[in-house]
């Protein structure tokens, strides 16, 4: 009995062991009831977020000891779903209402100005990437993750950091269309993640080059069997030019149609170089190149992360945020991803329906 004891007790220790090294994460956060949308590191080595919080717009910056250093709040209903900082202070974007939200806080979060622009459709989220010489590109439409009916588009703005609008063009469609969040090249060409649905049929996901007066200059489709969906939800660009697709795409399995996260690689001009279905019951929502030059895609479910060759798409590894984690019922959504100073993993998202933030140790090369 006694050995029966001692063996049972080891073999709880070491569950417990290999379940810690699984879950631990190098530390985490909630802020309140909603979702972390975009996340970055600063120069500091600390961090800041964006989302939002009881439904309303919510930024929060970190400092390197996880302190926080300043918290922006909007009284209007709505969300931040990007942002861009300097020293000078804050510019966050996102919606108000349905319509794009621009918004620019000093260093000690004061509102210095605030622009509100009404599309003729409802914006969900707008990225905000700054071009230089103090001007930024504010790219807003509905979201990837629900589809309206009746005229939709994607609504391009440049803006300067005094909150004039230097430019705007309104891109309309009768058809849904949306956008996930945009990168942009060195000669200021635009690339998009898009989500299509013409009426009666599925979502289609697609790829979409602008140049800088924001004309459209092709579109490529992805994974667009009729009988199955799929969404573009996210999209970067390597040093070289090759162009790296994610999102979410139905496929067939023994009980019916299922949803598989996937990455498509692409060349500047639109053709398909390779094409890879991840995690089954996942979608993927974000992608960053680590130093080695692979990709590394976040799935939203279980904030599951997979490393992929750039050159063929070769499996590179994966890495779980929580060991214990179920892709079919969870609670874990992730969001955003992206390297700290020190090389670990920031991720953003939900967690228990919160708000949520979590550093993870790169247990993988990245």
């Amino acid at each position: 009995m006694k050995n029966l004891f001692s063996f049972l007790f080891l073999l709880f220790l070491l569950s417990s062991c290999n379940k810690k090294e699984n879950d631990d994460l190098l530390w985490e956060r909630s802020f309140g009831k909603g979702e972390a949308l975009s996340i970055k590191a600063s120069a500091d080595s600390g961090f800041a977020a964006c989302g939002s919080v009881a439904g309303k717009p919510y930024f929060v910056r970190l400092a390197k000891d996880r302190t926080i250093s300043i918290e922006i709040k909007s009284d209007a209903q709505g969300l931040f779903s990007s942002f861009w900082f300097d020293a000078s202070g804050y510019i966050n974007a996102g919606n108000s209402a349905g319509k794009m939200l621009v918004m620019r806080h000093s260093r000690s979060g004061d509102v210095l100005w605030e622009k509100t622009i009404d599309a003729g459709y409802r914006i969900d989220n707008t990225t905000i990437i700054y071009t230089g010489n103090g001007k930024l590109l504010a790219i807003g439409s509905a979201s990837t993750d629900t589809t309206y009916n009746g005229t939709t588009g994607i609504l391009f703005v440049t803006i300067d950091t005094t909150g004039q609008i230097l430019s705007q063009k309104n891109v309309t469609d009768t058809r849904f269309v949306a956008a996930g969040p945009a990168v942009i090249d060195a000669s200021g060409n635009i690339y998009l993640a898009l989500t299509r649905k013409n009426t009666g049929s599925k979502t289609r996901a697609a790829v979409a080059k602008y140049n800088n007066q924001f004309a459209k200059l092709w579109e490529t489709e992805l994974y667009n069997n009729p009988s199955f969906g799929a969404s573009g939800k996210n999209i970067i660009i390597n040093q070289q030019g090759t162009l790296f697709v994610t999102g979410q795409t139905e496929v067939t399995s023994e009980t019916g149609p299922v949803n598989n996260s996937f990455v498509t690689s692409l060349t500047g001009t639109g053709d398909v170089n390779w094409k890879k279905y991840l995690e089954n019951a996942n979608t993927g929502r974000d992608l960053l190149i680590n130093d080695a030059g692979d990709v590394a895609m976040l799935n939203r479910n279980c904030c599951i992360i997979r490393y992929l060759n750039a050159s063929d798409g070769a499996d590179a590894g994966i890495l779980r945020l929580l060991g214990q984690c179920n892709s079919k019922d969870t609670d874990v959504l992730g969001s955003s991803f992206k390297l700290s100073y020190d090389k670990n993993l920031l991720v953003a998202g939900s967690r228990g329906g919160n708000f949520f933030i979590a550093l993870k140790a790169s247990q993988t090369a990245i």
